[in-house]
């Protein structure tokens, strides 16, 4: 509002000299030129010209002294504004428990955030989602950073309303980055069995899917029924686009598990995919890795 009454002010001002400035002067030697009419008819439109703008500049100069006392009432409000703004302001911070020296460390948090976000949304689909792992433990780390007493400082209200948008649009993005097959990690902590990791809500939430988590992990986990604290399992999530062969096992078999098929008679879809290294469906080998074809 101060701003806007200057600049009306200062507009106000300029306008005789602005106005002033169209009039067209004749050179002795041009008015020598006119006759007599044409002079007075000059003379006449100056003395017209000046008038107005005499007018103009005592209107403008009466305006002048109205915005003056407007913009002195203007800064006692704004002032009395200030003060009442500060005082709620000491209250919010004495209330929460926060000092202004607490300040400078959550605009380094905000500032890491920003960062992180901005790295991370340069990145392709698959780059993205290669860092899923760092992205959802930041999430974590923001959501409970933010309902700190130091976050709730009025300081920032601006800077976490955008930082929630951005953290929104991140993991949006993260969630159309996601492939359709994918494996997380989990480590096993005492007392799991593979079938009572499968049944975890996070996992399938149904404890006869254990076979699936144990084969995917047949290169750490010699026997189903021994599994060990601290180990970190692959759980896989969508359908295998490939099959690496394991001993004991046939192009039949393999189509039945319902990670890939879960019907053995489409044990042909594996073998006319992998002709190049299937010369008898009857001879597989161990470590053979086969493209499982989908639709």
């Amino acid at each position: 509002m101060k701003k806007f009454i200057l600049i009306t002010l200062i507009t106000l001002l300029a306008i005789p000299a602005f106005l002033q400035a169209k009039v067209v002067y004749l050179g002795e030697e041009e008015y020598k030129e006119l006759k007599k009419e044409e002079r007075l008819n000059y003379w006449d439109r100056l003395e017209t010209e000046l008038a107005t703008l005499q007018q103009r500049k005592a209107d403008a100069l009466a305006d002048s002294a109205k915005f003056a006392n407007r913009i002195n009432e203007l800064q006692v409000e704004l002032n009395n504004a200030n003060t009442e703004y500060d005082a709620v302001y000491n209250e919010i911070m004495t209330f929460i428990g926060i000092n202004k020296s607490d300040l400078a460390a959550v605009k380094n948090k905000i500032n890491y955030y920003n960062k992180n976000i901005k790295n991370w949304n340069k990145l392709s689909d698959k780059e993205l989602w290669s860092t899923k792992k760092e992205i959802r433990s930041l999430v974590t780390e923001y959501n409970e950073f933010k309902v700190t007493k130091a976050a709730k400082a009025p300081d920032f209200r601006n800077e976490f309303s955008d930082l929630n948008n951005k953290i929104a649009n991140l993991e949006a993005n993260l969630q159309a980055a996601k492939p359709k097959y994918y494996e997380d990690e989990y480590t096993i902590v005492k007392g799991d069995w593979l079938s009572k990791i499968a049944g975890y809500s996070f996992i399938y939430n149904d404890i006869s899917k254990w076979p699936i988590i144990y084969r995917a992990n047949r290169d750490q986990i010699k026997d189903p029924n021994l599994i060990h604290p601290n180990q970190v399992i692959k759980i896989p999530r969508g359908l295998p686009y490939s099959w690496k062969v394991y001993k004991g096992e046939c192009l039949w078999k393999i189509a039945s598990y319902p990670e890939v098929y879960g019907d053995a008679v489409k044990w042909p879809l594996i073998y006319r995919a992998n002709k190049d290294q299937i010369k008898d469906p009857d001879l597989i080998y161990p470590n053979q890795i086969f493209e499982i074809p989908r639709d």
